[in-house]
């Protein structure tokens, strides 16, 4: 039972706070039994491009985390839902992915002159051709639209650069802000929120990113706790402030501080 009556609904990262490199973290599936077993409503959200919510939701139960489709919020929902309301017949630039580019099939797309480009992690596919167009695009008028702003992922136990690297430089060269539809952006923690029917008084995040998960918490008027797991470094803990009160040495460490019956 959740003796911490007023929070009623939590938002998780994944990607570095219930999972790494492809396995669960230690303690993760078992917090979030936990959590569901007190009624503790749960949400997930993440800046991952490559998959839908329902392989992400898949993947996670093959590694026997409860979790359901419905309840994972991606970046790249969250931009065709931003793109729906604010350019609804205009048309775009679609540099992202081809494993996604289903998703974006009501999108009306050119090459001569977009209202907007879309700027995914195109990976390896990133090269000065393609960094160019999109350059000269935005110079033109274009408004920037990605999905996230990550400098950096893990991958294979390595970290490689994300997108959000070249969308800096982009900013720079241009001098324009993208607008960013993933983490930190409020839009994403929001509707997550919203979906619970929850006052954002009643919810709080967890994530292992200070600038992504705990910073987006901010911009959203939420709490964040800082899992010691994934990007975290124990010198955020000084450099963004972090009170010992919003830091969790372990993922199942909320449980002992929302005061929850296992």
């Amino acid at each position: 039972m959740n003796k911490n009556h007023k929070i009623k609904g939590i938002i998780f990262d994944i990607d570095g706070t219930l999972i790494l490199n492809g396995q669960a973290l230690l303690g993760a599936i078992e917090t979030i039994n936990i959590l569901r077993k007190a009624g503790i409503l749960l949400r997930f959200v993440t800046n991952t491009t490559t998959r839908t919510s329902e392989q992400l939701g898949s993947s996670l139960r093959v590694l026997n985390f409860n979790i359901q489709d419905d309840e994972i919020v991606t970046s790249v929902s969250a931009c065709i839902k931003f793109i729906n309301k604010n350019y609804p017949k205009k048309l775009g630039f679609l540099a992202i992915p081809e494993t996604i580019t289903p998703q974006f099939s009501m999108i009306k797309q050119t090459k001569d002159n977009p209202d907007f480009v879309v700027l995914g992690d195109l990976d390896e596919a990133f090269d000065y051709a393609v960094l160019n167009q999109v350059f000269n695009y935005v110079r033109a008028g274009a408004q920037l639209i990605t999905f996230h702003s990550n400098l950096y992922f893990f991958r294979e136990e390595k970290t490689w650069l994300d997108s959000g690297a070249f969308t800096f430089a982009l900013e720079k060269a241009t001098g324009k802000k993208a607008f960013v539809t993933g983490k930190p952006a409020s839009e994403m923690f929001e509707s997550a929120v919203t979906s619970m029917g929850l006052n954002k008084n009643e919810v709080i995040v967890i994530g292992d990113d200070v600038l992504t998960d705990i910073q987006g918490a901010h911009n959203s008027g939420l709490i964040g706790y800082l899992v010691a797991t994934g990007k975290f470094k124990h010198e955020h803990l000084i450099e963004y402030h972090i009170t010992p009160e919003h830091y969790l040495h372990n993922i199942r460490d909320i449980i002992n501080i929302l005061d929850i019956d296992e």
